[in-house]
């Protein structure tokens, strides 16, 4: 793994959208989905070190994934969160940035703009 390899958690409460999209992100030489949960109680199970990229739905079965954005950032302050939903409203956005996610993007986003977000985050400049 290369120093620029991006390892991803990815927190999706949709199986197939999340297998899908970790598949998807697999294919990409600097990208690497290390961890996936379907749920809070599932990320709460999961080491955090490591992680550079937490890409977090915040409509999951069992709680709200704003508050796995909080916990991430105290586990491994140098993971930084992605937030994508479905329900791409003015106040998930902003609940999204005032939980510390770095951007927030839709579901609807095409797949190479996602991809792209990823690899931006923590990018400096």
């Amino acid at each position: 793994m290369d120093k620029d390899t991006k390892r991803i958690l990815l927190v999706a409460a949709h199986n197939a959208f999340r297998e899908a999209l970790a598949a998807r992100l697999s294919q990409e030489e600097d990208l690497e989905v290390v961890w996936q949960a379907g749920s809070v109680a599932d990320t709460r199970d999961i080491h955090l070190d490591g992680i550079n990229v937490a890409v977090i739905d915040p409509l999951l079965p069992d709680g709200d994934g704003m508050v796995l954005i909080r916990e991430v950032s105290v586990a491994n302050p140098n993971a930084l969160a992605l937030v994508f939903s479905h329900r791409l409203d003015p106040a998930v956005y902003h609940q999204a940035l005032g939980a510390g996610a770095v951007e927030v993007l839709s579901t609807a986003t095409p797949v190479e703009d996602f991809i792209n977000a990823i690899r931006r985050t923590g990018d400096s400049g």
